[in-house]
């Protein structure tokens, strides 16, 4: 079994996750290749995760205008209260104990280059 310090480690860590996936999601990108391009800005390594990847690439293959990102924004946050409800803490108090200026960093990184193409990447 986990310890609560575990636990709320793993809960701070899908809230940034969850908070970075949302910062890019609402860029709205009419191409959903875009997104994995800019993942690979993350200082999370979230472009070397391998479920994102596979949920966002099998996503994009059936067509979903968001490459996932709301499955997978859901999905974190899920894991998140799962998380506070084991260590009776809520969603703000983990949100509260991260550095405003790391979040800051995150959401920079979600923003797309300015001379970034609209190349498609082989899956």
């Amino acid at each position: 079994m986990l310890s609560e310090a575990e636990i709320l480690e793993r809960a701070r860590y899908c809230y940034l996750v969850f908070f970075q996936l949302s910062h890019l999601q609402e860029l709205n990108l009419a191409d959903p290749f875009q997104y994995l391009h800019i993942l690979k800005k993350s200082s999370l390594q979230l472009a070397e995760d391998e479920f994102i990847i596979a949920t966002m690439q099998e996503e994009i293959c059936q067509g979903n205008p968001d490459g996932g990102l709301s499955y997978l924004i859901a999905l974190y946050e899920g894991f998140i209260h799962a998380y506070c409800e084991t260590v009776e803490k809520q969603l703000p108090d983990i949100r509260d104990e991260i550095p405003g200026d790391f979040l800051g960093q995150l959401a920079a990184e979600m923003v797309p280059d300015e001379d970034q193409g609209q190349e498609r990447k082989q899956l």
